[in-house]
């Protein structure tokens, strides 16, 4: 997984140097798209050095924890913050779909059945609005 990360770091020092170029901004839709993309890639960027960090300091924390034994009762939490960390990035790592960013409209109606339709309509209606309003989306 960190092998796939390597390319990715080549990216994120490119668009660095592209995004410091004036030229650059006086093309705002380019402009836009590879601040799209830089925000992408140092999110993955960050995981990996969160992810880096954290392993260095388990390999250090293993040394240590030899001679005292207060190390090692620290092991358990550096370890689940290892694995915390690893699998933050392989969720970043996960291709997004190109909507993933875009808006969605949604028409909820009462078919055949009546008032029980309606009524079930209703229902549907508020725990997609109870949803959206708990992920933070604007409803």
């Amino acid at each position: 997984m960190l092998d796939s990360v390597q390319p990715l770091l080549a990216e994120h020092a490119s668009l660095q140097e592209q995004l410091s170029d004036a030229s650059v901004h006086q093309n705002p839709a380019l402009a836009k798209k590879l601040n799209r993309r830089y925000a992408v890639v140092s999110a993955i960027v960050s995981a990996y050095n969160q992810v880096i960090s954290l392993t260095e300091d388990l390999v250090a924390t293993k040394d240590l924890a030899k001679e005292d034994e207060a190390f090692a009762a620290e092991l358990p939490a550096i370890e689940a913050k290892v694995t915390e960390a690893n699998e933050k990035l392989r969720r970043l790592l996960i291709p997004r779909d190109p909507d993933d960013g875009r808006d969605v409209i949604m028409e909820i109606k009462a078919g055949e059945g009546g008032a029980e339709s309606a009524l079930f309509a209703a229902d549907l209606l508020r725990m997609y609005i109870q949803y959206s309003n708990s992920k933070g989306w604007k409803t």
